[in-house]
Protein backbone atom coordinates (compact mmCIF):
# COMPACT_ATOMS: atom_id res chain seq x y z
CA UNK A 1 0.00 0.00 0.00
CA UNK A 2 0.98 3.63 -0.71
CA UNK A 3 3.44 3.76 1.92
CA UNK A 4 0.92 2.87 4.88
CA UNK A 5 1.77 -0.99 4.97
CA UNK A 6 2.50 -1.86 8.67
CA UNK A 7 2.88 -5.61 7.73
CA UNK A 8 6.53 -7.32 7.80
CA UNK A 9 6.82 -7.07 4.08
CA UNK A 10 9.65 -8.32 0.93
CA UNK A 11 10.12 -6.80 -2.11
CA UNK A 12 10.70 -9.51 -4.29
CA UNK A 13 13.68 -8.11 -7.31
CA UNK A 14 14.85 -9.48 -10.58
CA UNK A 15 13.49 -12.26 -13.05
CA UNK A 16 10.62 -14.10 -12.47
CA UNK A 17 12.91 -16.92 -11.68
CA UNK A 18 14.53 -15.01 -8.86
CA UNK A 19 11.59 -14.08 -7.67
CA UNK A 20 10.53 -17.85 -7.25
CA UNK A 21 13.70 -18.85 -5.95
CA UNK A 22 13.26 -16.13 -3.29
CA UNK A 23 9.60 -16.91 -2.24
CA UNK A 24 10.75 -20.50 -1.46
CA UNK A 25 13.32 -19.86 0.53
CA UNK A 26 11.15 -17.11 2.54
CA UNK A 27 8.16 -19.13 3.37
CA UNK A 28 5.60 -16.04 2.64
CA UNK A 29 2.35 -15.75 4.32
CA UNK A 30 0.83 -14.58 1.72
CA UNK A 31 1.79 -12.92 -2.07
CA UNK A 32 0.52 -9.33 -3.02
CA UNK A 33 1.29 -8.85 -6.66
CA UNK A 34 0.74 -5.18 -7.80
CA UNK A 35 -0.79 -4.91 -11.15
CA UNK A 36 2.27 -6.75 -13.39
CA UNK A 37 0.69 -8.54 -16.55
CA UNK A 38 0.61 -12.15 -16.69
CA UNK A 39 4.28 -12.65 -17.45
CA UNK A 40 5.21 -12.88 -14.19
CA UNK A 41 2.54 -15.22 -13.26
CA UNK A 42 4.76 -18.09 -13.32
CA UNK A 43 6.09 -17.26 -9.66
CA UNK A 44 2.69 -18.27 -8.20
CA UNK A 45 2.92 -21.82 -8.27
CA UNK A 46 5.73 -21.88 -6.29
CA UNK A 47 4.47 -21.26 -3.45
CA UNK A 48 1.59 -22.72 -1.27
CA UNK A 49 0.27 -19.56 0.42
CA UNK A 50 -2.46 -16.88 -0.41
CA UNK A 51 -2.12 -14.98 -3.40
CA UNK A 52 -3.27 -11.76 -4.30
CA UNK A 53 -3.72 -9.79 -7.58
CA UNK A 54 -4.28 -6.35 -6.80
CA UNK A 55 -4.66 -3.81 -10.05
CA UNK A 56 -4.89 -6.61 -12.09
CA UNK A 57 -5.29 -6.51 -16.10
CA UNK A 58 -4.78 -9.41 -17.80
CA UNK A 59 -7.13 -12.25 -17.94
CA UNK A 60 -4.79 -15.07 -17.60
CA UNK A 61 -4.12 -14.09 -14.16
CA UNK A 62 -7.79 -15.60 -13.60
CA UNK A 63 -6.75 -19.17 -14.10
CA UNK A 64 -3.46 -19.07 -12.07
CA UNK A 65 -5.17 -19.53 -8.50
CA UNK A 66 -5.29 -16.27 -6.96
CA UNK A 67 -7.72 -13.55 -5.67
CA UNK A 68 -7.92 -10.80 -8.53
CA UNK A 69 -9.00 -7.27 -7.24
CA UNK A 70 -9.11 -4.78 -9.69
CA UNK A 71 -11.18 -1.75 -10.96
CA UNK A 72 -14.14 -1.60 -12.52
CA UNK A 73 -12.68 -0.95 -16.14
CA UNK A 74 -11.29 -4.76 -16.51
CA UNK A 75 -14.19 -6.20 -14.57
CA UNK A 76 -15.45 -7.78 -17.63
CA UNK A 77 -12.32 -9.59 -18.61
CA UNK A 78 -11.51 -11.26 -15.18
CA UNK A 79 -14.46 -13.46 -13.54
CA UNK A 80 -15.08 -13.57 -10.05
CA UNK A 81 -12.74 -10.34 -9.39
CA UNK A 82 -13.42 -8.17 -6.49
CA UNK A 83 -13.86 -4.23 -7.25
CA UNK A 84 -12.05 -2.43 -4.38
CA UNK A 85 -11.24 1.11 -5.69
CA UNK A 86 -7.72 1.65 -6.61
CA UNK A 87 -5.55 1.84 -3.08
CA UNK A 88 -2.36 2.71 -5.36
CA UNK A 89 -4.26 6.46 -5.34
CA UNK A 90 -4.02 6.80 -2.09
CA UNK A 91 -7.30 8.80 -1.69
CA UNK A 92 -8.69 8.78 2.06
CA UNK A 93 -11.54 11.29 0.88
CA UNK A 94 -13.52 13.41 -1.38
CA UNK A 95 -12.93 16.83 -1.34
CA UNK A 96 -16.18 19.10 -1.37
CA UNK A 97 -16.69 21.32 -4.51
CA UNK A 98 -19.33 23.96 -4.81
CA UNK A 99 -20.18 24.65 -8.95
CA UNK A 100 -20.47 28.53 -9.35
CA UNK A 101 -21.29 29.52 -13.32
CA UNK A 102 -21.89 33.15 -12.92
CA UNK A 103 -18.70 33.45 -13.93
CA UNK A 104 -19.31 31.59 -17.15
CA UNK A 105 -21.88 33.67 -18.46
CA UNK A 106 -19.08 36.28 -19.68
CA UNK A 107 -18.39 33.32 -21.94
CA UNK A 108 -22.09 34.16 -24.11
CA UNK A 109 -20.25 35.25 -27.36
CA UNK A 110 -18.45 32.55 -27.29
CA UNK A 111 -21.03 29.56 -26.63
CA UNK A 112 -23.22 31.38 -29.11
CA UNK A 113 -20.46 31.42 -31.98
CA UNK A 114 -19.63 27.49 -31.18
CA UNK A 115 -16.49 28.47 -29.71
CA UNK A 116 -14.82 25.71 -27.37
CA UNK A 117 -12.90 26.63 -24.22
CA UNK A 118 -9.65 24.75 -23.09
CA UNK A 119 -8.61 25.18 -19.88
CA UNK A 120 -5.01 24.79 -19.16
CA UNK A 121 -5.00 24.85 -15.48
CA UNK A 122 -2.83 25.60 -12.96
CA UNK A 123 1.18 25.58 -15.54
CA UNK A 124 4.09 25.74 -14.35
CA UNK A 125 7.53 26.42 -14.94
CA UNK A 126 8.00 26.00 -18.89
CA UNK A 127 4.42 24.73 -19.47
CA UNK A 128 3.02 27.79 -21.00
CA UNK A 129 5.04 27.94 -24.13
CA UNK A 130 3.24 24.12 -24.92
CA UNK A 131 0.08 25.15 -23.61
CA UNK A 132 0.44 28.09 -26.43
CA UNK A 133 1.99 25.83 -29.02
CA UNK A 134 -0.81 23.09 -28.89
CA UNK A 135 -3.56 26.09 -28.93
CA UNK A 136 -2.10 27.91 -31.56
CA UNK A 137 -2.51 24.55 -33.65
CA UNK A 138 -5.82 24.13 -32.81
CA UNK A 139 -7.46 26.64 -32.99
CA UNK A 140 -5.95 26.44 -37.23
CA UNK A 141 -7.81 23.23 -36.77
CA UNK A 142 -11.25 24.95 -35.19
CA UNK A 143 -11.43 27.97 -33.63
CA UNK A 144 -11.81 28.80 -29.61
CA UNK A 145 -10.97 29.93 -26.70
CA UNK A 146 -7.40 29.09 -24.31
CA UNK A 147 -8.32 30.00 -20.29
CA UNK A 148 -4.34 30.26 -18.96
CA UNK A 149 -4.20 30.21 -15.13
CA UNK A 150 -0.82 29.46 -13.80
CA UNK A 151 0.39 27.57 -10.83
CA UNK A 152 2.49 30.09 -9.34
CA UNK A 153 1.06 33.78 -8.36
CA UNK A 154 4.91 35.18 -8.71
CA UNK A 155 5.08 33.85 -12.16
CA UNK A 156 1.81 35.38 -13.42
CA UNK A 157 3.52 38.90 -14.30
CA UNK A 158 6.53 37.60 -16.21
CA UNK A 159 4.27 34.91 -18.03
CA UNK A 160 2.48 37.35 -19.36
CA UNK A 161 4.42 39.73 -20.83
CA UNK A 162 6.23 36.45 -22.37
CA UNK A 163 3.09 35.67 -23.76
CA UNK A 164 2.71 38.94 -26.18
CA UNK A 165 5.22 37.55 -28.40
CA UNK A 166 1.98 34.91 -29.66
CA UNK A 167 -0.05 38.20 -30.67
CA UNK A 168 -3.37 36.55 -29.63
CA UNK A 169 -5.91 39.06 -28.19
CA UNK A 170 -5.89 38.49 -24.42
CA UNK A 171 -8.62 39.53 -21.69
CA UNK A 172 -6.47 39.32 -18.36
CA UNK A 173 -9.10 38.21 -15.53
CA UNK A 174 -8.13 40.50 -12.70
CA UNK A 175 -8.74 43.78 -15.34
CA UNK A 176 -11.74 42.47 -17.07
CA UNK A 177 -14.33 45.39 -17.01
CA UNK A 178 -17.31 44.74 -19.56
CA UNK A 179 -20.35 42.19 -19.33
CA UNK A 180 -19.42 39.89 -21.71
CA UNK A 181 -15.96 38.54 -23.23
CA UNK A 182 -15.86 39.70 -27.10
CA UNK A 183 -15.83 37.17 -29.63
CA UNK A 184 -12.75 37.80 -30.95
CA UNK A 185 -10.73 37.11 -27.96
CA UNK A 186 -7.97 34.07 -27.65
CA UNK A 187 -6.90 33.86 -24.28
CA UNK A 188 -8.43 35.08 -21.03
CA UNK A 189 -5.45 35.15 -18.21
CA UNK A 190 -6.26 34.02 -15.04
CA UNK A 191 -3.74 35.33 -11.88
CA UNK A 192 -5.72 34.93 -9.17
CA UNK A 193 -6.63 31.58 -7.02
CA UNK A 194 -10.40 32.12 -6.95
CA UNK A 195 -11.26 32.16 -9.66
CA UNK A 196 -8.95 29.50 -11.31
CA UNK A 197 -11.13 27.39 -9.35
CA UNK A 198 -14.14 28.61 -10.51
CA UNK A 199 -13.37 28.31 -14.01
CA UNK A 200 -12.75 24.60 -14.09
CA UNK A 201 -17.08 25.44 -14.49
CA UNK A 202 -16.75 27.46 -17.71
CA UNK A 203 -14.25 24.99 -19.55
CA UNK A 204 -15.11 22.11 -22.04
CA UNK A 205 -12.37 20.40 -21.19
CA UNK A 206 -8.86 20.71 -19.07
CA UNK A 207 -5.02 20.37 -19.74
CA UNK A 208 -3.63 19.59 -15.74
CA UNK A 209 -0.87 21.86 -15.55
CA UNK A 210 2.09 20.00 -13.81
CA UNK A 211 1.90 17.20 -16.53
CA UNK A 212 3.22 18.85 -19.62
CA UNK A 213 6.98 19.51 -18.65
CA UNK A 214 8.91 17.50 -15.97
CA UNK A 215 10.51 21.33 -14.53
CA UNK A 216 7.07 21.91 -13.28
CA UNK A 217 7.32 20.89 -9.51
CA UNK A 218 3.79 21.10 -7.93
CA UNK A 219 1.52 18.16 -7.90
CA UNK A 220 -0.97 18.05 -10.82
CA UNK A 221 -4.62 18.34 -9.82
CA UNK A 222 -6.95 16.04 -11.45
CA UNK A 223 -9.72 15.69 -9.09
CA UNK A 224 -10.95 19.52 -9.18
CA UNK A 225 -12.33 19.18 -12.68
CA UNK A 226 -13.95 15.37 -12.20
CA UNK A 227 -15.89 17.13 -9.54
CA UNK A 228 -16.40 19.40 -11.84
CA UNK A 229 -17.37 17.18 -14.46
CA UNK A 230 -14.70 18.02 -17.25
CA UNK A 231 -12.70 15.74 -19.37
CA UNK A 232 -9.11 15.82 -18.67
CA UNK A 233 -6.14 15.64 -20.49
CA UNK A 234 -2.38 14.84 -18.63
CA UNK A 235 1.02 15.21 -20.20
CA UNK A 236 4.13 12.80 -19.87
CA UNK A 237 5.45 14.31 -16.67
CA UNK A 238 4.39 13.38 -12.89
CA UNK A 239 3.74 9.83 -13.69
CA UNK A 240 5.25 9.28 -10.54
CA UNK A 241 2.62 10.79 -8.52
CA UNK A 242 0.15 7.93 -7.25
CA UNK A 243 -3.08 9.37 -7.97
CA UNK A 244 -2.23 10.27 -11.94
CA UNK A 245 -0.71 6.79 -12.17
CA UNK A 246 -3.90 5.22 -10.72
CA UNK A 247 -6.36 7.43 -13.16
CA UNK A 248 -4.17 6.63 -16.34
CA UNK A 249 -3.54 2.96 -15.26
CA UNK A 250 -8.13 3.26 -15.34
CA UNK A 251 -8.19 4.98 -18.55
CA UNK A 252 -10.00 7.95 -16.55
CA UNK A 253 -8.09 10.61 -18.31
CA UNK A 254 -7.34 10.96 -21.76
CA UNK A 255 -2.68 10.81 -21.34
CA UNK A 256 -0.04 11.85 -24.00
CA UNK A 257 3.74 10.78 -24.11
CA UNK A 258 4.67 13.51 -26.43
CA UNK A 259 3.39 16.72 -27.77
CA UNK A 260 2.07 15.28 -30.70
CA UNK A 261 -0.55 12.85 -29.19
CA UNK A 262 -1.44 15.70 -26.86
CA UNK A 263 -2.44 17.89 -30.05
CA UNK A 264 -4.06 14.53 -31.39
CA UNK A 265 -6.20 13.99 -27.95
CA UNK A 266 -6.95 17.81 -27.28
CA UNK A 267 -8.19 17.91 -31.18
CA UNK A 268 -10.56 14.41 -30.58
CA UNK A 269 -12.10 16.66 -28.14
CA UNK A 270 -12.81 19.48 -29.52
CA UNK A 271 -14.19 17.70 -32.36
CA UNK A 272 -16.24 14.42 -30.54
CA UNK A 273 -17.55 16.23 -27.21
CA UNK A 274 -19.32 13.45 -26.35
CA UNK A 275 -16.25 11.17 -26.23
CA UNK A 276 -15.16 13.95 -23.19
CA UNK A 277 -18.65 13.99 -21.86
CA UNK A 278 -18.20 9.84 -21.49
CA UNK A 279 -14.71 10.03 -20.57
CA UNK A 280 -15.45 12.81 -17.25
CA UNK A 281 -18.82 10.32 -16.41
CA UNK A 282 -16.88 7.32 -16.18
CA UNK A 283 -13.45 9.59 -14.30
CA UNK A 284 -16.56 10.67 -11.40
CA UNK A 285 -17.78 7.46 -11.07
CA UNK A 286 -14.07 6.20 -10.21
CA UNK A 287 -13.06 8.87 -8.25
CA UNK A 288 -16.13 8.36 -6.17
CA UNK A 289 -14.65 4.64 -5.44
CA UNK A 290 -11.51 5.42 -4.05
CA UNK A 291 -11.28 5.95 -0.72
CA UNK A 292 -11.37 3.48 1.40
CA UNK A 293 -9.99 1.88 -1.61
CA UNK A 294 -6.39 0.85 0.91
CA UNK A 295 -8.77 -0.41 3.86
CA UNK A 296 -10.95 -2.73 1.63
CA UNK A 297 -8.20 -4.59 0.22
CA UNK A 298 -6.32 -4.95 3.62
CA UNK A 299 -9.60 -6.70 4.76
CA UNK A 300 -9.43 -8.80 1.41
CA UNK A 301 -5.90 -10.04 2.14
CA UNK A 302 -6.39 -10.30 6.06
Amino acid sequence: MPDKCIYPSLLLSGTPKDAATQLIKTRAERIIVLGLSANFASIIPTSACPCYWINARDAAISHIGCQVITTALYLDTLPNAKVTGDPLADIERIPSVHVDTAMCKRFKEQREGKRWLAYFSATGESEESIAYGLFNRAIRHKMGMMLLAPHDIERCEPVYRESIKYRLQTIRHNRFSTSFIPLQTRVYYIEEPEPLTAMYACADFVIAGGTLHEDAQHAPDIITPILYGKPVLVGAAQRQNSLLAAAIASDVVRHADNEEQLFSCLRELIDDPQSGATLAHRASEWLTRQPGSTARVMALID
